[in-house]
């Protein structure tokens, strides 16, 4: 077979779309078909948990086709991919984030897989492994890290087992360092997946202030307006003994890692939460300042933040770095261009792509980076992102989870922190 002609492309239709143009012989529930293009010849592919299976193309329009990755003759035999050549994950959880956010990246990234997933509701972990094609659903998490056939294991519940984990913050620093030492002596990879690291916005933005397009980083200032106070106040974010805290537990995190990534460690963190509404237990408001080593001069500069849930006002979400040539903003959580502001008048906007599935870019450069580790000779398109800058490590995100109880004003979860209203 002439391996030079071989592509591999993305076909985003729904199943009936596909079964109107293919003659499918099996049925089956998964969110994308791919389709390999031998010699001008489209071919269907159903991504299954073990192995790629071909079905023959009966007639389609190349035009609705998108070109995706190459697909490497290394990789591929007459009819399936060699097993040695992914990484074969398993999830913990089967919330919304796994759904969207993260979930689909296991299955669409070049030497991954999703092999099992696990959810203490059966029918919860069954329906999540139906609709994303995966062949193991599991109710408990020994049994899924100890599949043999479980290279790596996300975590997307309350901390646990983990080698790629949805975030630390919540178990409080103590805890947080306690699963990170657990990895370190187990020799294991530990990632956490503040993914916005590896979001192209993010990446750009990193590599313009690396460049110094605004000079020397004179300061930084977090801001976070939001009208949470309206919410039904139910939901586990609002749980101490589940979240660890309010909502800058579980969001504020993102930002101040943000922060890291893209200047340096935050040093000497001080700061105060408070509890401005009457029906809810944990804090809506977090003020705090900290000091930063500037990576280009050495100089000492500061930076501040202010995380409010309960404004009625502008929704704001920014956060600005200044320079001696200018200033950065940059917003975390919405789709909005990084802006580079030099001088009084000149604007730059750093626009990119936004990704569907936003954790993927973090989980194709986990994969690579475990490839690169297992000195696996696996040819794949190179990522030119450094993962020991762009991966959180489990030392990075102690780091956060120390500023985020520093920030709040406690040294540990048990601790009476919040200043109430009089």
């Amino acid at each position: 077979m002439d391996r030079s002609s071989l592509y591999l492309l993305y076909i985003p239709l729904s199943n009936r779309e596909v079964e109107s143009h293919f003659a499918v012989r099996r049925r089956s529930r998964v969110p994308h078909h791919v389709l390999v293009v031998k010699n001008d010849k489209p071919q269907l592919v159903f991504r299954q948990a073990l192995s790629l299976k071909y079905y023959h193309h009966t007639g389609v329009s190349k035009s609705c086709l998108k070109l995706y990755k190459p697909f490497h003759e290394s990789l591929m035999s007459e009819r399936t991919v060699e097993e040695e050549y992914f990484v074969s994950w398993g999830i913990v959880g089967c919330g919304a984030v796994c759904e969207v956010k993260s979930g689909p990246a296991f299955y669409n990234c070049v030497g991954s897989k999703l092999e099992a997933v696990m959810s203490r509701d059966f029918s919860k972990a069954q329906d999540f492994a139906l609709r994303h094609s995966v062949d193991k659903a599991y109710t408990s998490v020994s049994d899924l890290v100890n599949d043999a056939s479980v290279d790596a294991v996300y975590v997307a519940t309350p901390p646990g087992e983990a080698m790629l984990h949805g975030k630390t913050a919540r178990t409080g620093w103590k805890g947080a360092k306690e699963i990170s030492d657990a990895f370190e002596k187990a020799n294991v990879p530990l990632y956490v997946a503040y993914y916005r690291r590896c979001m192209p916005k993010f990446v750009m933005a990193k590599k313009a202030l690396d460049e110094k397009k605004i000079g020397n980083i004179t300061g930084v200032t977090v801001t976070l307006h939001q009208s949470r106070h309206r919410q039904n106040k139910t939901h586990w974010r609002y749980n101490k003994e589940v979240s660890g805290g309010g909502l800058f537990m579980d969001i504020g995190c993102h930002m101040l890692d943000l922060v890291e990534f893209m200047i340096g460690p935050i040093l000497n963190p001080i700061g105060r939460a408070y509890k401005t509404v009457d029906d809810q237990s944990v804090e809506d408001n977090v003020r705090g300042c900290w000091e930063h080593i500037c990576p280009f001069n050495g100089s000492r500069l500061g930076g501040s933040c202010v995380f409010n849930f309960s404004s009625g006002g502008e929704m704001r979400d920014e956060i600005e770095i200044t320079g001696t040539d200018g200033r950065m903003l940059i917003s975390c959580f919405d789709t909005k261009p990084a802006e580079l502001r030099i001088g009084a008048d000149e604007i730059i906007k750093l626009e990119e792509e936004h990704p569907s599935t936003v954790q993927q870019p973090m989980i194709q450069l986990v994969t690579q980076e475990l490839f690169t580790r297992k000195e696996c000779n696996v040819n794949m398109q190179p990522s030119d992102l450094d993962p020991n800058i762009y991966l959180c490590s489990g030392e990075s995100a102690v780091r956060t989870s120390v500023v985020v109880d520093q920030l709040l004003g406690r040294e540990k979860w048990s601790d009476d922190y919040i200043i109430m209203q009089s």
